[in-house]
């Protein structure tokens, strides 16, 4: 056996697999945790050690299938994120540990976007651009990239707090409001606020509202569903926010969109848009891909591009702000 190893290597024979090898075991290994985090194995194993026959009996209702779940979570122990011993599965692993817990849901989601959205991106477009077969927004899940989304909420809150005042009444509209997190969270800081959401898919606008009924906001915040397009403006709005759903429009229409949006507000009243901008990370490099490659969306925007944009929409004292030393995210600002 290792006479032959040995020619093998000595003719070059095996730096290829090895090399293959090296890069699939992170791959399978992330898999497995985007998996087992989807379906909520990470949380039902944090607890301790749960025995085969319990797991079959909640997740393979046929018998038969017992030995498809048995083989399944064995991989889960060779990438060592699980462990078996006499009491039956738990987890071993930093990671497995880590996505189990609620608080980190959004790098769960993030994970998972990567290992669906992002792969079919890399893997299709060739194919879908020969066939003129482009992705659509039906291609992507609304509520997993919703719940991505909130990996940003620290420097989106920090950029609420220096634009929402803590006292005073406060008319907020926020286009394409997500998960409703950031209404939530500029309501909490001001008690006087009053906020409208518009979301584009219908399945992410009735996720938010039940968020809001949830939080004992509905009160206070609504969220209507369609293309902000289509709303008449009225203009009431003391502010209006865009959070990294710029790219959801073509460049070519981005003024237009900006525009229109400038209709919703009350003189002085300012508009803040957080979005990526190229160049960036392989990260944003993703998000760039998926714009430039869906009916309806664009590529991110360059920074001087977006505030050219502004600027061309009719508003006055536009500024960028980077809001992350070592990445291209931006806040941008606009005065009606």
């Amino acid at each position: 056996m290792w006479r032959t190893f040995f020619n093998l290597w000595r003719l070059g024979l095996l730096r290829l697999p090895l090399l293959l090898l090296r890069l699939l075991q992170p791959l399978y290994r992330a898999t497995f945790l985007a998996s087992a985090a989807r379906q909520g194995i990470l949380r039902r194993l944090a607890s301790g050690p749960v025995p085969l026959p319990q797991l079959a009996g909640e997740l393979a209702s046929d018998p038969e299938a017992r030995q498809a779940l048995e083989a399944w979570l064995q991989v889960g122990v060779q990438t060592k994120e699980l462990q078996l011993d006499g009491r039956g599965y738990s987890l071993r692993g930093k990671l497995a540990r880590e996505l189990a817990q609620e608080k980190n849901d959004a790098w769960a989601a993030f994970l998972e976007e990567c290992l669906t959205l992002h792969h079919h991106l890399l893997m299709e477009l060739p194919e879908r651009l020969r066939e003129n077969r482009p992705f659509t927004l039906a291609d992507q899940d609304g509520e997993l990239i919703a719940r991505s989304s909130r990996l940003m909420e620290p420097l989106i809150f920090k950029a609420i707090e220096e634009v929402v005042p803590a006292t005073g009444a406060v008319r907020l509209l926020e286009l394409g409001c997500g998960s409703g997190t950031y209404i939530r969270y500029a309501a909490a800081r001001n008690p006087q606020l009053q906020a409208l959401g518009i979301e584009l898919q219908p399945q992410v606008a009735e996720m938010a509202r039940r968020n809001l009924e949830s939080w004992g906001l509905t009160s206070r915040a609504a969220v209507e569903t369609g293309d902000l397009r289509d709303f008449a403006p009225e203009p009431v709005y003391d502010l209006a926010t865009l959070y990294n759903n710029i790219y959801y429009f073509p460049t070519e229409a981005r003024v237009a969109v900006l525009g229109h949006i400038k209709g919703f507000l009350r003189p002085g009243g300012r508009l803040l848009l957080i979005t990526g901008c190229r160049p960036g990370s392989l990260v944003m490099g993703l998000l760039n891909l998926w714009g430039a490659a869906t009916v309806g969306c664009g590529p991110l925007p360059l920074a001087a591009e977006m505030q050219e944009q502004f600027r061309r929409a009719g508003f006055a004292a536009v500024t960028a702000k980077q809001l992350y030393p070592s990445e291209s995210l931006y806040a941008f600002m606009g005065t009606a």
